[in-house]
């Protein structure tokens, strides 16, 4: 478990993530797993104040992170809520392909981030195979509509998100 002395829920601690330049923002999150290349948080939406869903972030793009203070607002805010984070039971981090799997495995969609190519872009779909070097998704429009496969290198994913709200509508309101 990691320990930063910070605010704590469940036994996970609260997190800030710098991801600049990929995020203007920060990201905020229990740390859920962790290991040498990549990190499982559950993500924690600033604005509604719950949980949305978990992403898998590559150590390599957090420029740097922080604990978020016992007595800060969205600590106490938490705590008040009784919030509490959830590990997602079978979901592995061995690798980003291992990741890819397992959620889609247990996911109807997962949302992948190649930021270092195209910044503001997401790709939302259902999961279909992962070879050694590509991920390969049937994509779901914005408009919840079914479109054609599409492969991406494992290489160029900065971050997986999967099980956020956005994914479970558009997934309830696929066509």
């Amino acid at each position: 478990m990691l320990r930063l002395g910070g605010f704590e829920a469940g036994g996970f601690p609260l997190v800030e993530f710098d991801r600049k330049p990929y995020e203007k923002c920060p990201v905020r999150g229990f740390a859920i797993d962790w290991n040498e290349d990549l990190t499982l948080i559950q993500d924690f939406d600033t604005e509604l104040f719950q949980l949305n869903g978990w992403a898998v972030l590559r150590n390599s793009d957090i420029r740097r992170y922080r604990a978020i203070p016992e007595g800060d607002f969205l600590a106490r805010a938490i705590r008040l809520q009784k919030i509490r984070p959830a590990i997602p039971k079978g979901l592995a981090i061995g690798s980003l392909r291992e990741a890819a799997e397992s959620a889609g495995a247990k996911f109807p969609l997962l949302t992948v981030y190649r930021e270092r190519i195209k910044k503001d872009v997401c790709y939302v779909g259902k999961f279909e195979r992962a070879s050694q070097r590509t991920l390969t998704m049937r994509e779901i429009s914005p408009q919840a509509e079914w479109e054609d496969e599409e492969t991406f290198e494992l290489r160029d994913i900065t971050k997986l998100e999967f099980d956020g709200t956005y994914e479970r509508l558009l997934y309830a309101l696929a066509k």
